[in-house]
Formats: structure tokens, sequence, C-alpha cells
């Protein structure tokens, strides 16, 4: 797992530059403590820190091949890379490594960018092919990397990470005015946009062609949701064929040279995946959970805490158990921005303080992220006249609410509510199927996903550990996302099939559990405090922030007045956050 970086110059005859593409490579330092190197060739020059997780003596990179006609800088796990290798030794290719970066190389000269359709994994990587002239980057399926890039009538740049490119002279560092209502009041961000005036993400699936200063994109994979679709019969066949997968992607997620361990909250998903890699293991499996001292002292018997202990004793594992205290949380949010890149989402800050926890025991973990948006994992699918009248993101809470605080003008220019409108309705009409939740599952998994992704990624590199997700095998995406959605929601259950599932490796306490968010703490005292601080800051004169909203509005809103007076103190404490974590955005970045 690593950073990566690299330079395209539209002018040959403009050399990149040792000093700037080194001071690139050395933001992300966090993200490949083990090494770090540069290749320069001419107008165009590949960075890359690398964190050692396989083959640990090579794999050094920007990488080659045999006679240097092409060259990668590459992030990422390619999970079925030996049997590829396999393939290529036997076409007559020669390896010098036993790390999965040649791969990628070598079937590059094979098959070009059709190759990446066999890759198996989480990557992104940029590969330079000077005879032919083409500078390819691809992001894998799921998203669950990040891939960044600028791009100008001179220069093209891209990166792991925003502030990596934000490092580039020619770069600006502007706000993109319409990602503001975007992120705040929907958690996704459109179009691949972010916070940074284009500064873009190579979307999930997608190859990036840049070849004579001409720009490609082209999606290389897409789900399927079409009812012609060849499905599996029964219910059994539906477990034992999803049961096998899940098997063999956790059995393959555990690869690694590294200490390697389980997150593991006591809900269904980390214990599921938890309970098949103990299973996998000939040792005791590392497993590690977070809660704040004052959720445990307050509901003891529905903390993580509780429900990670009962599985870490019935299993066994060595299980590791991090309590932290509320001011922990609030001592970090300036940190957290500068690694999140964007406005801090209210658990973010929990993931980087689990994170710098789990790195003194383990380099790799997996984690459940994916399997609510691939099964219906949210009370949201329980509401039937929500899901048939889809008007905006149901992920979204108090849309209406707080989308109304911007200032008019602020909200006309970003044509925010046309664009949500336009995202639903191409998803919802995307496929010829009358299964309305699973085109409202695609949405999650297209939309909403990757905003839970990028935190992941984020905060676990910000500590140098590599998250892998099983849930997100794209064979598994593939076969749920065609599972009918009365064996997702049935008998006013979430996610049944996978408790259904589930059975067979956990206990009933664990089964049935409510699903319970990730671990943030908040009581009335920090709510009241945070009420007045984004009161502060909207009508300050000296905020940033003050110059988008309707200050009268956002006042009635955080006091619960007028039209506002039946909102509920989670909503004052989330849309408070928010504007904080705006204001603080703009101070970490400058901009």
């Amino acid at each position: 797992m690593c950073g990566i970086c690299g330079i395209y110059h539209f002018d040959r005859e403009r050399p990149v530059s040792q000093d700037v593409l080194t001071e690139i490579n050395d933001v992300m330092f966090h993200r490949g403590p083990d090494g770090c190197g540069t290749h320069l060739d001419g107008h165009v020059g590949f960075g890359h820190r690398r964190l050692s997780i396989i083959d640990l003596s090579q794999g050094q990179q920007p990488m080659c091949n045999e006679d240097g006609t092409v060259w990668i800088t590459y992030n990422g796990e390619i999970f079925n890379y030996k049997a590829l290798k396999d393939e290529l030794q036997q076409r007559g290719h020669m390896f010098r490594s036993d790390c999965d970066t040649e791969v990628l190389i070598h079937g590059y000269e094979e098959y070009g960018a059709e190759w990446i359709e066999k890759c198996n994994g989480m990557f992104a990587f940029g590969l330079w092919d000077p005879a032919k002239q083409v500078l390819l980057l691809a992001r894998d399926r799921m998203g669950v990397k990040p891939l960044y890039y600028y791009m100008d009538d001179h220069c093209f740049v891209f990166a792991s990470e925003i502030k990596a490119i934000l490092k580039h002279p020619d770069v600006p560092v502007q706000l993109e005015t319409s990602s503001i209502p975007e992120y705040l009041f929907s958690t996704a961000i459109l179009d691949g946009k972010t916070m940074f005036r284009n500064i873009h993400a190579v979307p999930p699936g997608y190859t990036l062609t840049l070849s004579h200063g001409k720009l490609q994109l082209a999606p290389y994979w897409e789900l399927n949701l079409d009812s012609d679709r060849d499905t599996p019969g029964s219910l059994e066949q539906w477990k034992e064929e999803f049961v096998a997968l899940l098997t063999e992607s956790v059995q393959m997620r555990l690869m690694s040279d590294v200490p390697f361990g389980s997150l593991l909250s006591g809900g269904l998903d980390s214990s599921l995946l938890t309970a098949i890699a103990s299973a996998c293991t000939s040792s005791r499996l590392n497993t590690f959970s977070i809660e704040f001292s004052n959720n445990v002292k307050m509901n003891y018997k529905n903390s993580d805490t509780y429900f990670a202990r009962l599985l870490a004793e019935h299993l066994p594992t060595t299980h590791h158990e991090y309590l932290f205290d509320p001011s922990d949380y609030s001592e970090i949010m300036e940190k957290v921005t500068w690694h999140m890149e964007k406005p801090v989402e209210l658990t973010t800050p929990s993931l980087y303080l689990l994170y710098k926890k789990v790195k003194e025991d383990a380099t790799v973990v997996i984690s459940g992220e994916g399997a609510d948006e691939l099964f219906g994992g949210y009370y949201f699918f329980l509401q039937e006249s929500s899901i048939n009248r889809m008007n905006q993101f149901p992920w979204a809470p108090y849309f209406e609410e707080v989308s109304h605080l911007l200032d008019p003008e602020v909200e006309a220019s970003t044509g925010f509510r046309n664009r949500q409108s336009l995202a639903i309705s191409q998803m919802m009409n995307k496929f010829s199927t009358d299964d309305t939740i699973n085109k409202v599952l695609y949405m999650f998994l297209k939309v909403y996903l990757l905003e839970m992704l990028e935190r992941q990624d984020k905060m676990s590199m910000a500590s140098s550990v590599e998250v892998r997700v099983p849930f997100l095998d794209y064979r598994i995406v593939e076969l749920i996302a065609r599972l009918p959605s009365h064996l997702k929601i049935q008998d006013g259950t979430e996610k049944w099939f996978l408790k259904e599932v589930s059975k067979a490796f956990l206990p009933e306490e664990i089964v049935n559990r409510k699903k319970k968010p990730f671990p943030f703490p908040i009581d009335p005292k920090s709510i009241f405090h945070q009420r007045n601080t984004a009161l502060e800051l909207i009508h300050s004169g000296n905020s940033k922030i003050s110059a988008y909203f309707d200050r009268k509005k956002v006042s009635d809103f955080l006091n619960k007045t007028g039209e506002y007076s039946k909102l509920d103190n989670l909503a004052i404490f989330r849309t408070a956050h928010a504007l904080i974590a705006l204001e603080l955005w703009h101070k970490t970045f400058g901009v």
C-alpha cells in the first residue's frame, strides 16, 4: 500500500523538475514510510512512497520492465496476482520479484489496458509508455483506493492525495463552490469533483488515458442489474454461492508478510468477517475495537465494547480494545481535516484515533465496508413510501431543512438541486428491472459508499495502515447486486439475507443486534458547545462561511425557533459540526 504521484507536461521540451516531484512525493510520507523513489523521463515524472506489505525486500517503485520501456507507479493490492503471474510466465514473461506490481507491467505489455479487467483487487496506478507517448491511469472497480488529477493547458498532475497535487507550482488552491451543498447536505460530491476547483477523482472502474495532449476517460467495468441476468435459484443456492465467494475473498485478503488483524465493532458485518478470518488462520487473529468512555458508561450493554468482547471471547481472538475520552476527539480536528482534504464528517476523527492505535499491533486489517450498501443495511429501506418517492439522496438527514440555509445567490450559483435530481434520475432509470430497492442500493454503492471508502483510506493511511474490504470483491458485488430485494429486506428486517447466512457463524445475540453507527462522542454539553461555536462563526465578519449562508435562517435552525421548532438535537449537532468543519477546512488549506 503506497502513495503515488506523477507529472506530465504538454510541452515535451519542458522537463519535470526533480525538486518539485520530490516535494509532491514527500507530502505523502505517511502513506509510505518504508521507502520512496522517483523516475524522470523528460516531460514526464513519477513518484512513489512505499508501505511494504508483500515481498518486503523487493518491489521498489517506480518500477519498469526488463528494458525500461514501460514504467509504473502503483498503489494497492492485486489479490489474484499469483494466478496472473503464472499466466504471464507461460507466455514467456520473466519476473524479477514476487510482487504484484510486475504483474501489471507485464500484463500491459501482453494485453494493453484490457489487462486491468483480469485484476481482482484494490488499486490505483499510473503507467507511462514512452514509445507510444501514452500515460495510463486506472482505479479499481469500487473505488477502494483514491486517485486524483489536475489538468490545465500546460500540465497534468495526478496523486493519491489532493494535498500532493497542490504542491505543484502550477496548481492554484481554489474552492469549488458547487461542492459545498453537495458534501454538507448530502455527504456526497458528484461527478468526481472535490472541494478544490479543477481537481477531480478518477471514477471507480475507469481508466484515464493521456495521449498527445488529449485526455480520455473510459469505463472498463460496470454493474448490471438488468432482470434477464442469470442468477442462482433457491435461497440455499444463493447462500451457498455467497458463502463460498466470501470465504475465498477473506482468504485472499489475509495475504500479508506483515502483522494483520480484523476490525471488530461487534456488529453483524465485522463479526462475520472476523469469524471467517479466524477460521482461516492457524494462530489467534488480532481484533480491534473502539469506543468513547462516556458512551460505555451511559449504555454498556449496547456499546461496541460489549459486543466486540462477546465475539472475541467466543472465537477466541487476541482482542485490542481502545477507549477514548471525548477530548481526544476534539483535539485532532485540524490534523484530521488535513488528511481528509474536505470538511470532516462526524465519525472521521474516531477512525483516525482507531488507526493510530491499530498501527501498534498490525499493518493490515480487514473491515466490513460495503455490506450495508449491498444488503440494504439502513433503516431507510424499511420505509416503502420513501423508496418509491426518490427525490433526494436517501442518506441525507434533514435535507429539506438544511438545504435552505444557504444564501439564495450562493445556492442558485451551485445548481445543486438540479444536479442532484439529474443524478438520481439517471441512476434510477439505468437498468431494465422493476426491483426498486436494488436500484436504490446501486445509488448507495456508486455515491454514498465512495465517501465512506475515501474516509477509510485516508484515516488508515494517515497511520500507514492498509485496510482491505472483503465484501467489495467485485465478484461478490456482482452476485449480490442481482440478489432479489425481497431476500435483502424481509419481515421488517434489513440485511435479512446476511443475517440468515451469519447464523451458521455467529452467536444469536450478535446476529440480532440492532444497527449502531460508528462511535463518536455526543452528549448535551457537546451539543450546546457546537451550536454556540457555529453561531459565532456565522455571525462573524471574519469567517469564510459567513458569506455562504443566510444568517437568520442558520440562527433559527440552531436555536430551534420558527419553522425549525420541531428539530431534534441530532440535527442541531450534525449541522453545527458541518459548519465548523467547513470553516476549519478553509483554515487548514488557506482557501
